[in-house]
């Protein structure tokens, strides 16, 4: 199995054989609020399933946590099962789209990474900053 895009949104959503994806491609969050800080985020992946990996059920995790590691991690998890269609070939590959919505609290400014998780394995990661606006004017 491999991922074909990992990104960040302000929003995103599965719905059929599409995904909708609202603010594509967020690379860094901004307060002039202080912290803790929370905003909403949309995480997004297109994988490619193996032929081999049709028809039986697969664990997936999106993993929000410090760049650094230090501290907590979020975790939105699921299960899924791509059925590969009668016709197709036992080698043919399928596409899964998923998405989910997070409301994460950001005790910091700081490197943050999103990883794509399908049953333990690290398929992709994106990165993203925190920063406080108030601090940057400051210096």
């Amino acid at each position: 199995m491999k991922c074909e895009f990992l990104t960040l949104a302000d929003a995103a959503q599965v719905q059929g054989d599409r995904i909708l994806i609202l603010g594509r491609g967020l690379s860094c969050l901004t307060t002039g609020e202080g912290f803790p800080f929370k905003h909403h985020l949309g995480v997004a992946a297109s994988l490619v399933v193996g032929g081999i990996e049709t028809n039986q059920p697969h664990h997936y995790t999106f993993r929000l946590s410090p760049r650094d590691a230090a501290g907590e991690s979020i975790d939105v998890e699921g299960d899924f099962e791509k059925e590969r269609p009668v016709d197709s070939p036992p080698d043919d590959d399928q596409h899964m789209l998923l998405a989910a919505n997070l409301d994460p609290s950001f005790a910091s400014a700081g490197d943050y990474v999103v990883r794509m998780l399908v049953d333990g394995e690290e398929l992709a990661h994106t990165d993203f900053t925190v920063l406080d606006s108030a601090a940057v004017a400051a210096s």
